[in-house]
């Protein structure tokens, strides 16, 4: 029969063994794990994910494979920036532990800077938003390629309505490891808790924490209004996902294969942006329809939410810089005054 060898082109040789012929298609050249924490089913950024492996591996002919490991299988998101930052993981999509090697991520993490998502577009796909994206590179070695969309975060908890800063007092909240989530739940008079995303759910049904705050895709996805009675869609921070590459990895890629995974990123950014759209809508029903009693706070009310979270703005102008919060919210202002 016939044994596969590999040619350049990507394309395998039939060699006679035997009297049976096999006929292979040889390996791809470059193998790409691309890692993640949201769900493996039913959630907007595995399935854009898909998108992006046939975009990419269609373009490359085969040359380059894209293989998605969703769920956290490659450790959480701490794991996964450090996998990123070595090089045994090439790529990741995460929303949280950047800010532990990249500080100045955190600017989009300050509470209530977007009143809404148009406005989060237009700053993040502008020159403020590419201009975080590219000095990332030289500050951790992970080039950052594309803005995705987690989402506007809200809270949910077991006890009872929040409807105004004050009904957060005392209440344990899972955050994500990031510096301004526990700093913006401390500054409401709550007990901030990180811990890794896939023990949340374990957490909140055992009552070692008494609510979380995530974006309604995720709220839904990992089905949170099973062991939360009360939601508030405050949008106390929009959450935007970071694609990133190790920069070794990358750079090692011929230049071809570097355009075309750059391109198909920023296509990846809208295709994701537009499934999370959807997959908001369909949450809030559902969570409607599985019982849980929301709240939606008028803009005065989401005032008084914003004055309590001032302290956050002050704490990191000292830790980030005037400059780099003064541009942000020029481009901000900018971005509402063109809407």
């Amino acid at each position: 029969m016939y044994k596969n060898t590999q040619t350049k082109s990507g394309l395998g040789s039939l060699i006679l063994i035997g009297s049976v012929f096999f006929s292979c298609v040889a390996s791809a050249d470059y193998n790409i794990k691309v890692a993640h924490a949201s769900p493996a089913v039913n959630d907007r950024l595995e399935e854009s994910l898909q998108s992006f492996k046939q975009n990419v591996e269609e373009r490359t002919n085969g040359e380059v494979t894209i293989t998605t490991y969703p769920a956290s299988q490659l450790g959480g998101e701490r794991e996964q920036l450090e996998g990123v930052q070595l090089g045994s993981i090439e790529m990741a999509v995460l929303a949280g532990p950047i800010p532990g090697i990249y500080p100045q991520i955190m600017v989009f993490d300050l509470p209530y800077l977007f009143k809404n998502k148009q406005v989060a577009y237009e700053v993040l796909d502008g020159e403020f938003g590419q201009r975080i994206l590219d000095e990332m590179l030289p500050q951790t070695g992970i080039r950052a390629l594309a803005w995705g969309e987690n989402g506007f975060r809200h809270f949910t908890n077991s006890l009872h309505p929040i409807e105004s800063p004050e009904d957060l007092n005392g209440l344990k909240i899972r955050t994500m490891e990031n510096p301004a989530h526990m700093e913006m739940v401390e500054s409401l008079s709550a007990n901030p808790t990180p811990m890794a995303f896939g023990e949340v759910y374990s957490a909140l049904q055992q009552g070692v924490i008494d609510g979380q705050e995530n974006p309604i895709s995720l709220i839904e996805s990992m089905r949170f209004y099973e062991v939360q009675e009360h939601l508030t869609l405050d949008g106390h921070v929009y959450n935007p996902f970071t694609f990133i590459v190790n920069n070794d990895f990358f750079t090692s890629l011929p230049e071809e294969y570097q355009s075309i995974l750059a391109e198909e990123a920023r296509n990846w950014s809208d295709i994701e942006r537009q499934l999370n759209t959807q997959q908001v809508e369909r949450g809030i029903q559902t969570l409607k329809d599985s019982g849980m009693k929301i709240v939606e706070l008028s803009d005065q009310e989401k005032q008084a939410f914003r004055d309590e979270t001032q302290p956050v703005y002050d704490m990191y102008r000292e830790q980030l810089g005037e400059e780099v919060i003064d541009d942000l919210l020029k481009a901000v202002n900018e971005a509402e005054t063109k809407l």
